[in-house]
């Protein structure tokens, strides 16, 4: 099999289509879950799912994109090329379904946004609302620099002059935890995690405990880009490497598995992601390894500018204007690079992952 580049699709329209196209052609079992909010044409938005695979499975893989709206470009050209091409020669054992869940944030693909359409970050959305909610002190402290109400030359200085010497009294690793790991305060804020449970978080667990079928065993890979190095994976898990979920990691995956917990990680710990709403959606008696697929872009820095800069945009700025419009090309840049080469890395070694997580279900 060779990494057909095409397989990334230039928009969310074509991506949907696409990945449904293939599904039927596959006559896989198809469902689509329409989200109460419309792009800013009008049109549906929707996650979409397919199956295949026996009616009652005791293992199932699934495979996830687009939980952060522009990331799903790559996962959604990995479900493409798995459909497409490698099924016909991915060895899937007996009793074994695969589920592809695509576009959880069918509204931040769709209008090129990370967050979805009530400015939540979905993967900090998987906890007990308000129950949960966690205090982010350092984003507090930082609260102007992360979100200004101007974008220009002299705000851009003064912000990175402030995190540059919060960074140097405090570490590097407490402003990544600060800008990154979600806050529940600021509803127009970056990495606003949500005050209720959003539209997609509630279909994507009525996905995980229908599709996934009472299965024993469940290995649930979503697919990310923004860190880590250019086109290279990083299994992420928030589990410490004592607990079986990360063993089984790391027996199947290798040594790019990498707990947020134990400080291995390209990401910081975050709070109310996406593993939480799986669990409790399939249950105590589904053994769950559940890993987010990184695959590296550019410096964190320059990821974080660009989420920054479109924050800003949301709700300070004019979209079809000639700044909104770069802003726009910037944030798709950081999360999918233009650049045939890492289209090839991405799909490649995607590839691989699947193979991986196919064989390690079988293990168990």
């Amino acid at each position: 099999m060779t990494a057909d580049p095409t397989h990334f699709s230039p928009d969310y329209a074509t991506a949907r289509n696409g990945f449904l196209a293939a599904a039927e052609a596959l006559s896989a079992q198809v469902a689509s879950y329409p989200i109460g909010a419309r792009d800013h044409r009008g049109r549906e938005l929707a996650v979409d799912v397919s199956y295949l695979g026996p009616e009652s499975p005791e293992r199932v893989l699934a495979i996830s994109s687009g939980i952060h709206g522009v990331e799903g470009f790559a996962g959604s050209a990995l479900q493409h090329q798995l459909l497409k091409e490698q099924w016909s020669g991915l060895e899937v054992p007996a009793g074994t379904g695969v589920v592809v869940v695509h576009a959880i944030n069918p509204y931040g693909f769709a209008e090129l946004r990370r967050v979805n359409e009530s400015n939540v970050d979905l993967n900090r959305n998987f906890l007990a609302h308000p129950e949960e909610h966690t205090a982010n002190p350092g984003y507090e402290e930082l609260l102007d620099a992360i979100n200004p109400v101007a974008l220009d030359e002299a705000s851009d200085e003064a912000s990175r002059g402030r995190l540059l010497t919060w960074a140097q009294d405090r570490g590097f690793p407490a402003l990544q935890s600060a800008l990154t790991t979600g806050q529940y305060v600021h509803s127009r804020g970056v990495q606003f995690g949500g005050a209720a449970v959003e539209d997609s978080n509630r279909i994507l667990r009525e996905i995980a405990a229908r599709e996934c079928r009472g299965a024993r065993h469940v290995a649930w890979i979503d697919v990310h880009t923004g860190l880590g190095p250019y086109g290279v994976p990083e299994m992420i898990t928030e589990l410490a490497p004592d607990e079986p979920g990360y063993q089984r990691g790391r027996a199947w995956f290798g040594d790019i598995v990498k707990s947020t917990v134990a400080g291995e990680s390209v990401s910081a710990k975050l709070h109310g992601v996406m593993e939480q709403g799986l669990e409790q959606a399939l249950g105590p008696d589904t053994q769950l390894t559940a890993l987010a697929a990184e695959f590296g872009t550019y410096d964190p820095i320059r990821v974080f500018w660009a989420m920054r800069a479109d924050n800003w945009l949301e709700h300070h700025g004019e979209r079809d204007s000639e700044r909104g419009i770069a802003v726009k090309a910037e944030l798709l840049e950081v999360f999918r690079p233009d650049d045939a080469v890492w289209f090839r890395s991405v799909l490649e070694r995607g590839a691989v992952l699947v193979e991986q997580a196919v064989a390690g279900l079988a293990s168990v």
